[in-house]
């Protein structure tokens, strides 16, 4: 991060920044754990149960590393100088294979159950879960994140769960929104 010491400001949009992303992640992870996990559990074989059980203890570590890097954003909003600023970056560099790898292992693990053992109504409730802990202005910018770069039949999923009208809006408003976020987000690091 190229932030200088002492610049309060582009802290605060950095940090800002990294605290929407954390809660993002944090509250999918939730949506995973109370809507998919269990259900999984119920219906699928129990020669998969080490995949449940993975994804679960993964989502632990993801949730220490998610307090580290909110914690240390919060000291460094509140004193922007160059040790808050590297205690920020080496949580990242922590957390970041923690993520990477999990996301991996679900990609080829978990989402082979999901597909097999729950329906798309109950797949989306996931995505409702976190829907649910934004607040109305802020769903713009998510799904502009989330529609950056997605690959076009995640995005014929995605459409196919969100109420037409709602797709529709967000579809042009999403990526607006993101690319100004982006260009804030630029500008401060």
């Amino acid at each position: 991060m190229n932030v200088e010491e002492g610049d309060g400001r582009r802290a605060e949009i950095v940090a800002n920044h990294i605290d929407f992303v954390v809660r993002i992640l944090h509250v999918y992870h939730e949506g995973e754990d109370t809507l998919v996990w269990p259900k999984l559990a119920e219906r699928a074989p129990s020669d998969t149960a080490p995949v449940l059980t993975a994804m679960q203890a993964e989502h632990a570590g993801i949730d220490r590393g998610l307090a580290a890097l909110t914690g240390t954003a919060a000291s460094w909003r509140a004193n922007p100088d160059a040790a808050h600023r590297e205690a920020v970056v080496d949580a990242l560099r922590e957390l970041w294979p923690v993520v990477d790898s999990h996301l991996s292992a679900e990609e080829a693990d978990a989402l082979v159950l999901i597909d097999a053992y729950l329906s798309a109504p109950e797949w989306s409730e996931v995505g409702m879960h976190g829907i649910a802990h934004l607040q109305p202005e802020e769903f713009p910018q998510f799904f502009g994140m989330l529609l950056h770069n997605l690959d076009p039949d995640l995005y014929k999923v995605l459409e196919a769960t969100l109420p037409p009208d709602l797709f529709a809006e967000l579809a042009v408003s999403g990526p607006q929104e993101y690319a100004r976020h982006c260009q804030r987000l630029a500008a401060a690091a």
